[in-house]
């Protein structure tokens, strides 16, 4: 079961697309970006290395990278691909990555194939202006909208992506949905994802939901994956990435925004789930 209300709340940016030929061998080692990433190789070969999990790169198949997900890159000499960097607005707290199953490589259909290429040709200039991470991760970069010439252009863009996108999905995902539904959880992440910057308790969320603590942590987990608890801390870790990333905050005003009660639990929290501290983090990321 699926129910379009849920897919409708997400909504798809544009940040780069074009087509790279590598001239040498490239090795870009733990990257962590805010937005997401599809290739189309076309030619050469390279692996990522996403998790625990190595993944050859070989041409004719397509490869998603989260966003905030840790991945090492080796690109060969001359490897071709075509390249789509993209962010996930979620106005009702949801992420797809949590919601969802998918995969990181599919296997390229020639619609695929004609849908990249189709994506490049109309939104032209829009190649990075450096191909390693930590060079191009800046905040302009980040902070630049792609101006479409017209709704035209808007809608077919975002379509494409939808369509690419939509080839990483698991189609077993009915479990996930109708736990989703049944116990109306959405209202409960979008409180979450309002409320970081002060105390939420289980306690709090559990009233909502009209369960008692015991049982809506179990539900809660069931559908997320995650404890209520570490499911919040982790949404407060990825404000901070991006605010780190993205804005000139300080490491106080981040802390007030995503309601860590100190500067060094703060600290320990973030290197453990980015294996950075903030101020490198920062300076490494652009």
């Amino acid at each position: 079961m699926y129910s379009e209300i849920i897919g409708e709340s997400f909504t798809f940016h544009l940040r780069n697309a074009a087509f790279l030929r590598f001239t040498g061998d490239s090795d870009y080692l733990d990257i962590i970006s805010p937005f997401s990433r599809l290739y189309l190789v076309t030619e050469g070969i390279g692996y990522l290395i996403v998790g625990h999990d190595k993944i050859k790169l070989e041409a004719g198949n397509l490869y998603l990278i989260p966003s905030f997900t840790r991945c090492t890159y080796h690109f060969s000499e001359a490897l071709c691909h075509y390249y789509i960097h993209f962010s996930i607005e979620a106005p009702n707290g949801l992420s797809p990555y949590s919601m969802y199953s998918f995969t990181n490589k599919a296997l390229a259909t020639d619609l695929d194939k004609s849908l990249f290429n189709r994506l490049v040709q109309i939104n032209p200039d829009l190649q990075l202006p450096h191909h390693h991470p930590n060079v191009y991760q800046t905040k302009l970069w980040m902070n630049k909208k792609v101006v479409y010439s017209s709704a035209s252009q808007y809608l077919e863009t975002t379509g494409i992506i939808k369509q690419l996108f939509s080839r990483f999905l698991e189609p077993c995902q009915s479990q996930i949905m109708t736990s989703m539904l049944k116990y109306n959880i959405q209202p409960i992440l979008l409180h979450i994802q309002n409320n970081l910057g002060r105390e939420i308790s289980v306690n709090e969320l559990a009233n909502m939901a009209c369960f008692s603590k015991d049982h809506f942590s179990r539900v809660f987990k069931s559908i997320t994956g995650l404890p209520p608890c570490d499911y919040i801390i982790r949404k407060r870790i990825e404000r901070a990435q991006f605010l780190l990333l993205t804005t000139e905050m300080g490491q106080k005003e981040i802390i007030e925004g995503t309601g860590f009660r100190s500067a060094s639990y703060f600290s320990r929290i973030f290197k453990k789930y980015t294996s950075y501290t903030p101020e490198k983090y920062r300076k490494q990321r652009g």
